[in-house]
């Protein structure tokens, strides 16, 4: 399916749904209240009963064209278009999230990478607490997730059955106007596979430690940032593997529904093969990827 068409189908079903919540919320007007009436629109649902709380639903799409910054003419460019379908349902107890991913590999049948669906996360994510401090708020997250594996190299090559871990961030935004902040995370995760190595004969990792931070700048409807984040694996044969992803972004909103952003990563293994020397670099010529992103919400 080509950019236009996806983005003008997503455009249509916006409209459409904001259609329907206007005309469902013109009739929850007019209806006389009562103990036992339930009003239901597209962005929320309210059910009029005793103890019972407001669920807010939203819905994130995010279509992006991802390249390497390099061709070099041999085959091996990852050139993909990947698609991002994320609900959030917000409840008094916490926030679910989950997302459903796909991406589409853009080159020939002689290509390193393959079209593939997304291993499916499954988050619930704790009420964060927070602080004003000075003219800043800081806020305090936690959250789990689960995995549903789907994607052909989970089920197929590493026999993934699931995946488990919890995270905890801290975060300093600006309370009011344009600003700095920064944001720190740390997670611990196990997973399960149905055997210590893939059908490769490789090992296969049992546990895991991300440790991430991140820098950003907000002015009105523009947003820059930078990111950090170090992977630590121990398989089950306890030897260690590290990998690093440094990733830079600008982005800027069009509207309360609409956004896009354009951005540069650079990923790989965090030591050389010596096993001792820093292999953390912004830009890597085989392996730094830019891409461009547009994302709809309601």
């Amino acid at each position: 399916m080509k950019l236009n068409v996806f983005v003008t189908l997503l455009v249509s079903s916006v409209l459409m749904l904001a259609s329907i919540n206007k005309a469902t919320a013109s009739t929850s007007a007019n209806t006389p209240n009562s103990n036992n009436s339930t009003t239901t629109s597209v962005t929320n649902i309210a059910v009029v009963a005793p103890a019972v709380s407001t669920a807010n639903f939203r819905f994130d799409v995010r279509v992006t064209r991802s390249t390497n910054l390099i061709d070099f003419q041999d085959g091996t460019r990852n050139d993909s278009l990947g698609y991002e379908f994320t609900p959030t349902m917000v409840t008094s107890f916490g926030t679910f999230i989950t997302s459903i991913s796909y991406s589409q590999n853009l080159r020939d049948k002689y290509s390193t990478t393959a079209s593939d669906w997304g291993d499916i996360p499954v988050i619930f994510a704790f009420p964060s607490s927070t602080w004003k401090w000075s003219a800043r708020t800081v806020k305090l997250s936690y959250s789990l997730t689960g995995i549903v594996p789907v994607s052909k190299y989970s089920v197929i090559r590493d026999q993934l059955q699931t995946a488990l871990s919890g995270r905890i961030g801290l975060s300093l935004m600006p309370s009011d106007g344009p600003g700095f902040g920064t944001s720190i995370g740390l997670s611990l995760g196990r997973n399960f596979h149905a055997y210590e190595e893939n059908i490769n004969g490789n090992n296969l990792n049992q546990y895991s430690s991300n440790q991430s931070i991140g820098i950003n700048y907000v002015n009105g409807d523009w947003s820059f940032s930078v990111d950090f984040s170090n992977r630590t694996s121990v398989t089950y044969k306890n030897s260690v593997k590290s990998l690093f992803d440094i990733n830079e972004e600008i982005g800027y909103s069009i509207n309360d529904n609409i956004s896009c952003s354009i951005g540069h990563t650079n990923a790989g293994s965090t030591l050389r093969a010596n096993g001792t020397d820093s292999n953390i670099n912004l830009y890597n010529e085989n392996n730094s990827t830019v891409y461009g992103t547009l994302g709809l919400s309601y």
